[in-house]
């Protein structure tokens, strides 16, 4: 990168090159990255909004230094925005819907308190320790509890909370929670990612596997250390002390040498519709549609990239096709997707549609021998999808966002 030129890169690779540069993974062969990321969300006036989520793949380094993407990388909600959601749902219902939708509107850095506060403690929690875990309750939620409530204390707002008055108090200012129960906002997002991960290590191409990385705020939290060390204990579990900082580490190295991660692999199956002769020992009577003198079986898949083929940029896969004489004059190219990389037909419910082109054709043209180029290439960070037809040259075009 010269030194009179900026280049912005969208690619989501560059969130794992930082790890080559983490004491204990230099001389690993291949390992499983998991990272927790923030985005933000909001505008038109409206305030911002912060989601957390979770990535995972396998990487195998290879001879020249570069990363290998093994699998591709699944995207979940196991992060600690999850468990935030929970413990804010607790904390609602313990002061009231309506004095909670008042505080969270009215008085935005209070609540940012609380919410940092939540932060701070998902850190400290250890798995084994008995104990307390103490929440700020600012001043003018206590009150707006109260009146909703229709009490005079805090004290007496919990008291009426039968099912969870025993394992919580009220002291100067902070709720009182036992630490086991505090626990229990975690769980189901941790069984979520040990489940996903064991998924992950039941495929054979991640049976080299030696490491997990973590990085990421949420791989701070003691509670998920702990569980993935006793679920993986015959793997090395590596995190670093400044998470944060390798993933920055990998947005500088990968500005500098964008082929770090040169391959990648394709986290859907892709696929067109087509309707080819009809064969009676594979297709359902219901698809068989009499075209001309043939018969043929409409709305077959026809799959171009099987998810987790391996593909760099520039990767493209194309298919040319006979065009039917239709009334309309117009030929809809659709482009499909599916998690499964196997299925016959794109309205298997498995099967969704990505996009579609319309390709006019002029009716004194179009014959017998019409025939039109549907075509996918593969680039950095977009899916570019294009219908040619080759009679006339015109070529129809829609870009898709291979990171979302």
């Amino acid at each position: 990168m010269g030194n009179s030129k900026l280049y912005i890169n969208f690619d989501f690779r560059w969130k794992y090159a930082g790890a080559l540069f983490l004491p204990g993974v230099r001389g690993f062969t291949a390992g499983l990255f998991f990272r927790w990321e923030k985005l933000c969300e909001g505008g038109g006036g409206k305030s911002m909004l912060q989601r957390t989520r979770a990535n995972i793949t396998v990487h195998h380094k290879c001879e020249d230094k570069t990363l290998d993407e093994v699998l591709p990388t699944s995207v979940g909600l196991w992060a600690g925005k999850s468990v935030d959601d929970k413990f804010i749902k607790f904390l609602s219902e313990l002061v009231g819907e309506t004095a909670w939708e008042e505080f969270k509107m009215e008085h935005k850095e209070e609540f940012l308190e609380i919410i940092q506060n939540i932060h701070a403690k998902k850190k400290l929690i250890k798995p084994n320790e008995s104990g307390n875990t103490r929440i700020i309750i600012p001043r003018v939620l206590q009150d707006l509890s109260k009146k909703s409530h229709g009490v005079k204390t805090f004290n007496a707002v919990i008291q009426k909370k039968d099912v969870h008055r025993n394992v919580m108090d009220f002291e100067v200012g902070k709720l009182v929670l036992d630490n086991h129960f505090f626990r229990g906002f975690f769980k189901k997002t941790i069984d979520g990612i040990v489940k996903h991960i064991d998924e992950i290590f039941q495929e054979s191409r991640a049976k080299d596997v030696k490491i997990i990385v973590m990085v990421g705020s949420f791989s701070r939290c003691l509670l998920v250390q702990d569980a993935i060390k006793k679920n993986f204990c015959n793997l090395s579990i590596i995190v670093p002390k400044q998470c944060e900082l390798a993933v920055l580490k990998g947005a500088v190295y990968f500005g500098h040498i964008s082929d770090a991660i040169p391959r990648r692999s394709a986290r859907l199956t892709y696929g067109f519709q087509t309707w080819p002769e009809f064969n009676e020992d594979i297709h359902p009577e219901e698809k068989r549609v009499e075209w001309g003198k043939s018969s043929r079986c409409r709305d077959v898949f026809l799959k171009i990239v099987t998810k987790g083929d391996k593909i760099m940029k520039g990767f493209t896969k194309s298919q040319v096709f006979r065009v039917p004489y239709n009334r309309e004059n117009v030929l809809e190219c659709g482009l499909f997707i599916s998690e499964k990389k196997n299925l016959m037909f794109v309205d298997d419910p498995d099967c969704k549609l990505l996009g579609t082109l319309q390709v006019p054709f002029s009716p004194n043209k179009q014959n017998s021998e019409t025939l039109v180029e549907e075509k996918l290439l593969f680039g950095e960070t977009e899916l570019i999808f294009t219908a040619e037809d080759i009679y006339s040259g015109l070529k129809y075009e829609i870009r898709f966002d291979l990171n979302n």
